[in-house]
């Protein structure tokens, strides 16, 4: 959460999902939403989120974070196409939107699955 005058100008979320269907054992999160609030928008506070983000998850020891998102935008902080990476997804998206990357070096090495994420993000 970025705040100014403990007011909150914008957040990024990330939650635990599943990948089955593979060889993966270690822990794997999925990165958003992500949102900043309108006036406070282009100053870099998504990005410094996301990329705080990222490190402390690196830090903590996972293994894998993933992305639904514009891919103009979250390959700048490491994302690549899922599918490269051997990973799927279990929504109807265009393969270039579902995004990955490694935390922990070789950590998707031989594995091919399909990423669950919790029911909440369902929809339903």
């Amino acid at each position: 959460m970025a705040e100014l005058d403990e007011r909150p100008l914008g957040h990024a979320v990330f939650s635990p999902v599943g990948i089955d269907g593979g060889d993966f054992f270690g822990s794997a999160v999925g990165l958003g939403p992500v949102a900043v609030h309108p006036d406070h928008q282009r100053l870099g506070i998504g990005s410094l989120l996301i990329e705080t983000g990222l490190a402390r998850l690196k830090s903590a020891g996972h293994d894998v974070v993933v992305v639904l998102g514009h891919p103009g935008y979250y390959p700048r902080f490491g994302f690549r196409a899922a599918h490269e990476l051997g990973l799927g997804c279990t929504f109807p998206v265009p393969p270039d939107v579902f995004m990955a990357q490694e935390l922990q070096r070789g950590a998707l090495k031989d594995v091919k699955g399909t990423v669950h994420y919790h029911p909440a993000f369902q929809g339903r």
